[in-house]
């Protein structure tokens, strides 16, 4: 009997067309959701993937300004994290399983690689994120994006003034006529006087770059660019890493002629180079490199290439010093001062080649003394004068028209007589310079 009635059911049920529509249609629709759900998974896999982008591009950018303007890389890389942080949001669902469960923090990490030349600052951005799609909760997708901003180098410097606050961190002060014809200034400082020129002082430059205000009549100042940058980023301390010298043992003077360098009693032998007399008109001593506790030149000295290190002591230039010597760096240790005077003639010219190629004076870092630096029309100063932590360093140099391959960097940097410097001295400087940078974009 129940089978009969299960037959007639069948039957009625083949025969009616509804019923077998239904059935097809319950059958067709199967693979138009899927379909439908694969889609919502693969876009909203793709809306996540586009936040994700947006908010890397930014942690790039935002780092590798930090980075270029002094920031260490764990300084740089919390940067990157609070802009990418500031811009993305895990979803919901990812927070909740993250409080449930450790999370594998490859998953969600981002890292952030940093590179630095002389031309560009670059900060490699990365982020690996494993996407739960709201369909398909037990096949995540993995979602891998990364973003690269460089810090391109721009217009070349003549002057770096580091300091970040300081009132004329660069000045060109009294009737002092400065020609720096090609190349910028650059100043750390946020003061609205971060660049100065007063008085009756003139400056001619490429540009003007101050993290703070810029103070001068437009009758003082020629610039080659459109108009002076106020409120610029700070520029790092180029030359940071480099490694100084070790000091080694003290080189005895006392054989040099008393007449020559200061300490010497004369008639004796000289740092290796033969007798010396006390008075001897006309007579050159020579001096080999090595560590000094003090290098005072008083008359004619001739030096031999090579580095120079003053060991806690005073490099000085006595007015009636007459100083030659190429390939020739002085190195400032452990709070050694310089001081050249205005009647000192000097021709010093750096090293071309090893890690301190093109640099004629460099003091270590921490090493606050002030530096006095004058030339004279005979004089001619090349190569980069390198003292990072020096409160001020005065330099008047030669300011005939051929001008001096000569960069200064320092805290604060003040121009007191006529100067000239010149642009094109790659082969003088051994290709080292320093730039203001340029555009910050993303590259990749």
């Amino acid at each position: 009997m129940r089978a009969a009635t299960f037959r007639l059911q069948l039957r009625r049920l083949v025969r009616n067309e509804d019923g077998n529509f239904a059935v097809l249609g319950a059958i067709g629709f199967i693979p138009i959701i899927g379909a439908a759900a694969l889609t919502l998974d693969f876009v909203g896999a793709y809306l996540e993937a586009e936040k994700i982008q947006s908010a890397l591009d930014a942690a790039a950018l935002g780092s590798v300004r930090a980075y270029g303007e002094g920031a260490t890389e764990d300084e740089a890389h919390e940067t990157a994290e609070k802009f990418f942080w500031g811009n993305y949001a895990l979803p919901q669902q990812s927070v909740v399983d993250a409080l449930a469960a450790p999370t594998d923090p490859a998953t969600v990490a981002l890292s952030v690689d940093f590179t630095r030349s002389v031309n560009e600052d670059t900060a490699a951005a990365a982020f690996n994120f494993e996407y739960k799609p709201l369909f398909l909760e037990r096949l995540p997708l993995q979602i891998r994006r990364q973003a690269v901003a460089t810090r391109t180098a721009g217009a070349e410097a003549c002057i770096l003034a580091l300091h970040h606050t300081a009132d004329r961190a660069f000045e060109v002060s009294g009737s002092a006529a400065a020609d720096l014809t090609g190349c910028a200034v650059l100043s750390n400082s946020n003061d609205d006087q971060s660049i100065y020129i007063g008085g009756t002082g003139t400056l001619k430059a490429e540009c003007l770059y101050a993290a703070g205000g810029i103070y001068g009549s437009t009758q003082a100042i020629e610039l080659a660019c459109p108009s002076a940058v106020e409120g610029s980023p700070r520029i790092s301390d180029p030359f940071a890493g480099k490694v100084l010298p070790k000091t080694s043992t003290r080189i005895d003077l006392s054989g040099c002629g008393q007449n020559f360098v200061a300490g010497g009693g004369g008639n004796g032998d000289c740092n290796g180079t033969g007798k010396t007399p006390k008075n001897a008109d006309g007579y050159v001593v020579t001096l080999k490199p090595g560590t000094y506790a003090s290098l005072e030149f008083k008359g004619a000295v001739k030096l031999e290439p090579g580095d120079y290190i003053i060991d806690g002591g005073l490099l000085e230039l006595g007015s009636q010093t007459v100083v030659s010597g190429e390939g020739v760096t002085f190195f400032l240790m452990n709070n050694a001062a310089v001081k050249i005077n205005g009647g000192a003639t000097f021709n010093i010219s750096p090293s071309l080649e090893g890690d301190w190629a093109g640099f004629s004076i460099v003091a270590a870092h921490g090493n606050a003394k002030s530096a006095i630096i004058n030339g004279n029309s005979m004089s001619s100063l090349t190569g980069i004068v390198y003292l990072p932590d020096s409160a001020e360093l005065q330099y008047s140099g030669n300011g005939t028209t051929s001008g001096e391959c000569i960069r200064l960097i320092a805290q604060e940097i003040t121009l007191t007589g006529n100067s000239t410097f010149k642009m094109d001295c790659s082969s003088q400087l051994a290709n080292t310079h320093f730039n203001y940078p340029g555009i910050i974009r993303l590259v990749r």
